[in-house]
């Protein structure tokens, strides 16, 4: 049995407008001082959309709330029940253009019976009109003369029309995820256009110097700058145990962990090179690993290098680790914590005691101490 599956439509919904401009003149405004709130006078009637409509303009406001205002509404005059319109209504300036002074915000209203007009209470500012220079080119009055402009939208409703059947496309097309760091490791791997060459405890590795250059600022300085190396063959690295420079390089290749699992020595010196190397991101990667690894076997060791190479957010993990109540005596004990007094002096054991202080001071042991007495 043979079947066919089912054709594609689709329809789409358009909104549609009719739109008019009315300009309604007052001639004679100064006359107008002293009206009265709530007293207006009112456009001729003009027609949009087949529906008629008026401007009506109140000199001194239209109430209480609009006091120091001209107020001006938009008002219907048809016999539809109801019609919806966007509108606006602005000054017109002696170059033509909408003035400054009032602003031609683009309202909505529906307009029903029972809402029959749209007011704009704070149309514009009375003393803004009378002080405006008659000269300037925002200046609203023209020989006594205030123009408003109203502009209106009627909504003539949405109107749904059939579309034309989607082109088929096909299976969709799969974009592989980003490549260029293994591509990257593996040119470090081969040594594939190496030009650099580096001695490590014994050890040769090769890399490439605008790839070091472009990640490091001190590979950059010794590799491209002023004091770069280009007569030796093989550049000497001292202080720098090989398996963490080879995971340096790792890290510099393809910007990600270069370590496998977590090894808290192999990560301290890893951490001692990135800070060498000036490797901002693989620092703070080596101190969030080493946030995870510490115990009380190695919290005072893990200090005193987060102390000497100025790791803030490693050194204030630890110092609150230790003074915990739970862990500081098997701290203390630990053989690393007499090394962290030889490697920072009394600065981080006075913080360290402190925090103790504050944990033992809390109110919770302020209450049990006045329970004993």
């Amino acid at each position: 049995m043979l079947t066919s599956s089912a054709a594609r439509t689709s329809s789409r919904i358009v909104w549609e407008g009719i739109t008019g401009t009315h300009d309604f003149e007052v001639v004679g405004y100064s006359l107008m001082d002293g009206f009265g709130a709530g007293r207006h006078v009112c456009s001729g009637d003009f027609s949009v959309a087949g529906h008629d409509w008026y401007v009506a303009f109140y000199p001194d406001g239209l109430d209480q709330d609009s006091a120091g205002y001209a107020s001006a509404c938009l008002a219907y005059r048809g016999k539809e029940r109801f019609v919806r319109a966007k509108y606006s209504l602005s000054l017109v300036a002696r170059d033509g253009r909408a003035s400054p002074l009032a602003g031609d915000t683009l309202r909505s209203h529906y307009f029903t019976p029972t809402s029959r007009s749209a007011d704009v209470l704070k149309f514009v500012e009375k003393s803004k009109l009378s002080s405006s220079p008659s000269s300037s080119s925002y200046s609203c009055l023209d020989d006594d003369t205030l123009t408003i402009r109203c502009v209106v939208t009627v909504v003539t409703g949405p109107r749904v029309e059939s579309v034309a059947p989607a082109k088929e496309r096909g299976p969709r097309v799969t974009v592989p995820p980003p490549s260029l760091h293994e591509h990257l490791a593996r040119m470090l791997r081969d040594g594939r256009g190496s030009d650099v060459a580096f001695r490590v405890g014994g050890r040769v590795l090769r890399a490439h110097r605008c790839v070091l250059a472009a990640r490091s600022p001190v590979f950059d300085a010794e590799l491209l700058g002023p004091m770069m190396e280009t007569t030796t063959p093989c550049i000497e690295i001292h202080g720098v145990e090989p398996a963490a420079f080879e995971a340096l390089l790792r890290f510099v290749y393809t910007d990600s962990w270069p370590l496998a699992g977590v090894d808290v020595a192999a990560t301290v010196r890893l951490l001692s090179a990135a800070d060498r190397y000036g490797l901002e991101r693989l620092r703070l990667m080596c101190e969030e690993k080493l946030h995870e690894g510490i115990d009380v076997d190695n919290a005072a060791d893990v200090l005193a290098m987060a102390e000497l190479h100025h790791c803030s957010q490693l050194r204030d993990a630890c110092v609150a680790f230790i003074a915990s109540p739970s862990t500081l005596g098997p701290v203390l004990a630990s053989s690393g914590f007499e090394d962290l007094i030889m490697a920072t002096g009394a600065s981080v054991t006075k913080e360290i005691l402190h925090k103790v202080s504050e944990s033992w001071s809390g109110p919770g042991n302020r209450n049990n101490s006045s329970k004993r007495k």
